[in-house]
């Protein structure tokens, strides 16, 4: 079964950039045709109301633009805007999303496993009891409909060290459908996250584009690690955060404008933003009131212990000869001062150093002494 329908807008007329369409393979007097693919013709003939996507299997799918879209950025080839190498993008990237399926993308349901997969991602990271609390209501919530969750975006605060990267990372293994970090800390611009403008000889879609319009699901989860240490004050010219005014308000962000490609509108309103901050009180007062703050501080004594053992089980589903080992009490406490984000070096190093002794048990002489702070460099005053 195959469904088609045809834009309006036709191919340039002869001698607008005929080499340029030539190379694409594009005749000069067809149409672009719009091949709905065989997902949206699925959800077309079954009735949501009767039997829901999580109840039968599907994945729900999501429009990332419209047809007008497209030919609004097919148009501004024709019109010869830019230069050839930009028209010459901008074709491929009409035609890419004018083929099956093209413009559609899946949104990842929820797991069958999510509850105990959030109980597992507790065990790890108790310090983050409060964002696994959230997410759950958000994820029963979900499944009462269509099995996608929705969540605002997130910022986490708190002290280096304390795993707020990690975790970030490992939920989107459970909530979304894919995962993208951006260094916030090395950014100097908004091109980085919304793209570059065209009249820019380099000009080059930023990530959520280029996310966007690559991934299988819509719905990837977006790390904007360190957001307090933007390059730029807010208020200067070519913020990194800039876009961000946008994207983090779900309404807005169903008309996402990329600064390299402005003739297409995507939608992108279905990713999944969370944002780590030592200070979230630098942040510009707009870009705080979009997100939903959680304080999360270095793990207690015993919640370190419970965090080490964690990462030792973790360790031993990716790295199976781990799991000859057994942690000694003292080896576990130890381990319990260094930082989430140490914790599972050590632990490698020293089931190597107990390996190389011929021994099946970790001691704390096994695991390595944190490294002293460096003064700075230079003539104290």
């Amino acid at each position: 079964m195959t469904s088609t329908a045809h834009a309006t807008t036709a191919a340039p007329a002869e001698g607008a950039g005929d080499g340029l369409w030539q190379q694409l393979q594009l005749p000069l007097n067809s149409e672009i045709v719009f091949h709905e693919s065989i997902e949206e013709v699925l959800f077309d003939v079954f009735d949501l109301d009767e039997e829901s996507p999580l109840e039968r299997g599907f994945d729900p799918i999501h429009y990332l633009c419209s047809r007008e879209s497209v030919a609004e950025l097919v148009a501004a080839v024709e019109l010869e805007i830019g230069g050839e190498e930009l028209r010459r993008r901008n074709a491929n990237i009409a035609q890419k999303l004018s083929s099956v399926g093209g413009r559609i993308r899946r949104l990842r349901r929820l797991p069958a496993t999510w509850r105990s997969e959030l109980t597992s991602l507790q065990q790890d990271f108790p310090n983050f009891d409060g964002v696994i609390d959230y997410v759950r209501g958000m994820a029963a919530l979900a499944e009462l409909g269509n099995g996608v969750i929705q969540l605002d975006p997130i910022v986490f605060d708190g002290c280096p060290g304390s795993g707020k990267s990690v975790f970030a990372e490992q939920l989107a293994q459970t909530v979304a459908g894919g995962f993208v970090r951006l260094q916030m800390s090395s950014a100097e611009a908004g091109a980085q996250i919304g793209g570059s403008a065209i009249t820019w000889s380099n000009s080059s879609p930023g990530l959520i584009f280029s996310t966007l319009t690559s991934a299988t699901y819509a719905n990837q989860l977006v790390l904007l690690d360190e957001l307090d240490k933007t390059a730029s004050a807010p208020g200067e010219r070519f913020s990194p955060i800039g876009p961000l005014y946008q994207l983090l308000e779900r309404p807005a962000a169903r008309s996402f404008r990329d600064q390299s490609v402005p003739g297409l509108c995507i939608d992108a309103s279905p990713l999944l933003w969370v944002a780590t901050t030592n200070d979230r009180t630098l942040l510009p007062a707009p870009i705080l009131s979009r997100l939903h703050p959680f304080d999360i501080r270095l793990p207690h004594p015993s919640q370190a212990e419970q965090m080490v053992r964690s990462v030792m089980r973790r360790l031993v589903t990716e790295e199976p000869n781990i799991g000859r080992f057994r942690l000694g009490d003292d080896a576990v406490k130890k381990l319990s001062h260094s930082s989430p984000r140490e914790i599972r070096g050590k632990l490698r190093r020293a089931c190597g150093s107990a390996a190389l002794q011929s021994r099946w048990t970790i001691s704390s002489v096994d695991v390595p002494d944190s490294k002293p702070q460096q003064r700075p460099i230079g003539f104290r005053p």
